[in-house]
């Protein structure tokens, strides 16, 4: 089921504010959220105090020196506060660390024994902070890079 569009029309609070129009369309408005209607944009439009913590996962299939979360697209501003790396292979000496692009977010993280989990030690909060259309980026490193894969799960907040 692909994403659903809201309608013009702007029901109350309550169900009883829904149209037949709406269930025609098989939308409602933005304060009733379907399944699979969560995305960054929709979360782009929360308060910075009512926002959930929000999960970015990034699957490393392929190791390498630049794996694009975001690419100076980031959906909104928000705050990095925990990294959770699991190693989905074997990988001598492989870690994986989160810059900015340009600055070290993250340590290296352990990404060597497969099914395993490592988690950021160190989080620099000189660049913790990812501005809107930011970059968020993976580095992979280890005696065979292309080695190092797993997924990488970024836990966020939401600022401004």
């Amino acid at each position: 089921m692909g994403k659903r569009s809201a309608s013009t029309y702007a029901p109350d609070s309550t169900i009883e504010g829904v149209s037949p129009q709406d269930i025609q369309d098989n939308c409602v408005e933005n304060r009733h959220i379907a399944d699979d209607e969560i995305d960054g944009a929709k979360l782009g439009t929360l308060e910075n105090n009512d926002a959930p913590l929000i999960a970015i996962t990034k699957e490393v299939t392929t190791g390498s020196a630049d794996v694009k979360i975001y690419d100076a697209d980031a959906p909104f501003k928000f705050e990095i506060v925990d990294v959770i790396v699991q190693p989905r292979g074997a990988s001598t000496n492989g870690t994986i660390k989160l810059t900015d692009g340009t600055n070290d977010i993250t340590d290296a993280i352990v990404c060597a024994v497969d099914k395993t989990i490592g988690r950021a030690s160190t989080i620099d909060n000189d660049y913790s902070e990812i501005a809107a259309d930011g970059t968020l980026q993976i580095v992979c490193a280890g005696d065979v890079v292309a080695s190092t894969v797993g997924l990488v799960t970024v836990l966020v907040i939401k600022k401004d």
